[in-house]
């Protein structure tokens, strides 16, 4: 299995956060006719935030061997724009879940190619949702229509569904920043492991 392969199947859990409600064909129609929605490259402020740290780590690790004081100042600073990253991304989360009348969840697991949430609503395989997600303390949020290709009862949780979401429509911007996003937790994931 190649890396593309193995990274678009490793299910990871996490406290993300969505906020969806169902979309008509016609919806996701007018959303799939202007390209824009897709295939648009605008920078946001994720964006941003993640190119500037990438950019930011081997001057970290020159700084860290010549004064380990100055770098864990720099590294505190960090922590303090991620964290004011993060609040801003779940405030518009908050704002546009109270505003669009969008259920809110938690997921189960996510992937490049979707997620899968628990929901007191059966959903019809084949049909859209509109989704917005964010994922806690990593200053992500996206939104997009995604498609029902899964549901299941829950066994021990009456009127309860698990459902399955694919992401077809990402925008590119929000792909790499789920691809990132997973190879960070993948390597959390493996280091943890190394130290148990």
């Amino acid at each position: 299995m190649s890396n593309d392969e193995r990274r678009s199947y490793f299910r990871l859990a996490n406290s993300v956060y969505v906020g969806y409600r169902k979309a008509s064909d016609e919806e996701v129609q007018n959303f799939i006719k202007n390209e824009e929605n897709i295939k648009s490259d605008s920078l946001d402020i994720t964006y941003l935030l993640d190119q500037i740290s990438r950019q930011m780590t081997p001057l970290l690790i020159s700084i860290r061997q010549e004064s380990p004081a100055v770098a864990q100042y720099v590294d505190l600073l960090n922590q303090k724009v991620d964290h004011i990253a993060s609040m801003v991304t779940f405030q518009q989360f908050k704002l546009g879940a109270e505003h669009s009348v969008l259920e809110s969840t938690e997921t189960l697991d996510i992937s490049e190619g979707g997620f899968s949430f628990k929901s007191s609503e059966t959903l019809k395989v084949d049909s859209f949702v509109y989704c917005k997600i964010a994922i806690v303390g990593y200053q992500l949020g996206m939104e997009t229509y995604g498609k029902i290709v899964r549901q299941e009862a829950v066994k021990d949780e009456p009127e309860k569904f698990v459902i399955a979401v694919e992401l077809p429509y990402l925008k590119e911007i929000d792909r790499k920043n789920l691809t990132r996003f997973i190879f960070d937790k993948q390597r959390e994931q493996l280091r943890n492991r190394k130290s148990d």
